[in-house]
């Protein structure tokens, strides 16, 4: 595939699977082998394949809705492409443990995937855990 349909693959990450709830989507855009590497991950991380990263939108995707996501810049290189991203949404149910907050949040990241044979091999997560727990209230913010 090209670098640009590896950035739309990339992109229906967020467009498709967590803004808009499409978990089935996992099964066309990530190979069954699929590793995740997120320092966020519970303990023991995600599983491998579609199904962990299905865990990843339920998760997200069942503790905040009015999902906004922007994708503020995509890098493509070789079999890798890098996308910052942008997104709001508001804390309507329970995330984590912390019930909802009804509180909006806005949070942003970068999320690096590789390809191979036209499917997301390994992904990256790196995001602002540290404002989104403080923008719910789960921990103190800056005074």
């Amino acid at each position: 595939m090209s670098t640009e349909q590896n950035k739309a693959t990339a992109r229906r990450w967020f467009l498709d699977i967590i803004t808009q709830g499409q978990l089935a989507v996992a099964d066309e855009i990530f190979a069954a082998n699929h590793i995740i590497h997120d320092p966020h991950a519970p303990p023991g991380g995600w599983p491998n394949g579609p199904e962990g990263l299905k865990m990843v939108a339920s998760v997200f995707g069942g503790g905040f809705s009015g999902w906004n996501i922007t994708i503020a810049d995509q890098i493509a290189e070789g079999d890798r492409v890098a996308t910052r991203w942008i997104a709001s949404a508001t804390h309507t149910g329970p995330l984590m443990g912390m019930p909802p907050t009804g509180k909006a949040v806005r949070v942003t990241g970068v999320n690096v995937t590789r390809f191979a044979e036209g499917k997301i091999v390994e992904s990256w997560f790196n995001f602002d855990m540290l404002s989104l727990l403080q923008q719910v209230g789960a921990i103190p913010g800056p005074e």
